[in-house]
């Protein structure tokens, strides 16, 4: 299994080939595309380890999101 930091850089970089794949136009379907990315995730998190854990565990990101991001101020920028 890999480490919890090579495991976050292997996730990021998906992310970016899949937004790329996306051909995106604006913030919105940005938005609109990791929203998807997130409900699929979502669904095979239910299938890997069962509807109770996965709820918790998306709960608890959802609450860390909440509770570590709501003042944090990002730069938008294209990276392809």
């Amino acid at each position: 299994m890999v480490t919890q930091q090579e495991a976050e850089e292997l996730a990021k970089r998906h992310m970016q080939d899949y937004l790329n794949a996306c051909s995106l136009n604006t913030v919105a379907d940005a938005g609109n595309a990791l929203m998807k990315l997130c409900s699929v995730a979502g669904v095979a998190l239910c299938a890997t380890v069962g509807y109770d854990e996965a709820v918790a565990r998306l709960y608890a990101t959802a609450q860390f999101i909440e509770r570590r991001m709501h003042n944090t101020k990002f730069e938008q920028a294209r990276t392809n």
